[in-house]
């Protein structure tokens, strides 16, 4: 990760290489891809865990799609949610939340575990964040494995090439409490295996959910919007300092003027905790940076928390996505895997998801904090239609395996895999003999 960060410096715009994200690795990828004849989650009750709109959280928009995209892909199943509550937030929780657990309160996992116990529920898909469960590194989880009797999977949205101690302890025990792990990036399985030491043939790779956006709308969105005779660049996401998004600004600066229909579109409300922590000083500072750079005309914020339509209408409205990210060890981002599979030309900085997911001509890679880099790729896709219609087109096909219809069957076959095989509990102790093993 450390040579990633130093070869950046030399970095201009990069196409990846065909296949040069490709793992060779004991993971479990998977990739029937043929249209059920029948549901293998028929009459099952299915507990979704992890938090939960209406909290404002990247993690919450996933289990709600999930949920949603398990339930369309199976009718007959029962989903509800168990949410990861932050009392002080203060928010008000309706159905599909059945059970609430306030994230800092360590009896309540131990509590919930034994409801679900008694509730008739089949199976647990947890959706996996260190920060949105208590205790270090989110370790209050292992308690709630250890009282369930449940069989259980896991998503893990981070895994870091460097871990803490804390957060090795957290990867392992949720591996050795689970049925089944599903990471969104092949790039997370050798992560884990060096960095965790955990080895196993039980994780699946399942690509992050993405809605399916219309093209043919294209026309009426940007009317609607307002931009017709613009060229709209975007990035949309929780607001947060680490997005680098003054970098996209600089760049935008440098190529205004041969560019003159550019704009720049920052999207989205700023994360709850940089509000609580700094209040609106990032974005403040975005908007000076703008105006010291001479184009505050030419930069616009839409300042609030997008819907899905939202989101979608934006998508098809835009020419160009960058996502210009500082932390070079992202492994997932779901508004990357959105701009990706509504068929956009993306400009993005190398973090690992990026690396992935930009792979076969599927977009550009851009160095880290470098806006003279940024501002050539820029140029560099406005002003080679073809490279650019090429682009789209491979990120728009690239895109269909990742559709939430697609991804709910994934995450069936996985569930239905679990269920077949059975988890090995004893009935005395309520434990059970796990698969996993440690490397060395």
């Amino acid at each position: 990760m450390h040579a990633l960060n130093d070869n950046n410096k030399s970095l201009r715009h990069q196409e990846i290489a065909p296949n040069s994200a490709k793992a060779v690795l004991p993971a479990r990828e998977v990739t029937n891809r043929s249209v059920a004849t029948r549901s293998p989650l028929a009459n099952l009750r299915i507990a979704h865990v992890g938090t939960f709109p209406p909290r404002k959280c990247g993690i919450a928009t996933y289990t709600q799609d999930t949920l949603n995209a398990i339930q369309k892909y199976a009718p007959a199943a029962s989903s509800f949610v168990v949410a990861m509550t932050d009392p002080s937030e203060g928010v008000h929780y309706e159905f599909p939340v059945r059970y609430e657990i306030p994230e800092k309160e360590e009896a309540a996992y131990t509590r919930t575990a034994q409801l679900l116990n008694r509730s008739g529920t089949d199976l647990i898909n947890i959706q996996y964040e260190h920060g949105i469960f208590g205790g270090e590194n989110g370790i209050f989880l292992s308690q709630f494995l250890d009282s369930l009797n449940i069989p259980s999977v896991a998503t893990l949205h981070t895994v870091l090439p460097d871990p803490s101690e804390g957060m090795i302890r957290a990867i392992r025990e949720l591996a050795d409490k689970t049925d089944h792990l599903i990471v969104l990036n092949s790039r997370a399985i050798p992560l884990l295996r060096r960095a965790y030491g955990v080895t196993t043939e039980r994780i699946s790779v399942i690509p992050h959910g993405t809605p399916n956006v219309v093209p043919a709308r294209r026309p009426i969105v940007r009317k609607k919007l307002g931009i017709e005779a613009q060229t709209a660049l975007t990035t949309f996401g929780l607001i947060s300092p680490g997005k680098g998004l003054e970098f996209a600004i600089d760049a935008v600066a440098r190529v205004a003027a041969s560019h003159p229909t550019l704009h720049y579109y920052i999207l989205g409300a700023t994360h709850p905790n940089i509000i609580r922590q700094s209040g609106e000083l990032y974005r403040d500072h975005l908007k000076k940076r703008a105006a010291d750079a001479g184009i505050e005309g030419r930069v616009h914020f839409v300042d609030r928390y997008l819907s899905l339509s939202d989101l979608t209408d934006w998508l098809l409205a835009t020419d160009v996505y960058v996502t210009p990210y500082l932390n070079a060890n992202q492994i997932v981002s779901g508004t990357l895997a959105y701009a990706v599979a509504a068929g956009k030309s993306v400009i993005s900085t190398p973090y690992l998801h990026a690396q992935e997911l930009l792979s076969d001509g599927r977009g550009l890679l851009t160095p880290f904090r470098d806006a003279d880099a940024m501002a050539s790729n820029i140029a560099f896709l406005l002003d080679n239609p073809a490279r650019k219609t090429d682009m789209e087109r491979r990120a728009w096909a690239f895109g269909r395996t990742s559709q939430w219809s697609e991804v709910a069957q994934r995450y069936a076959e996985v569930f239905e895999s679990i269920l077949t095989a059975g988890r090995q509990y004893s009935a005395e102790d309520k434990v059970f003999k796990s698969r996993f093993t440690y490397a060395s």
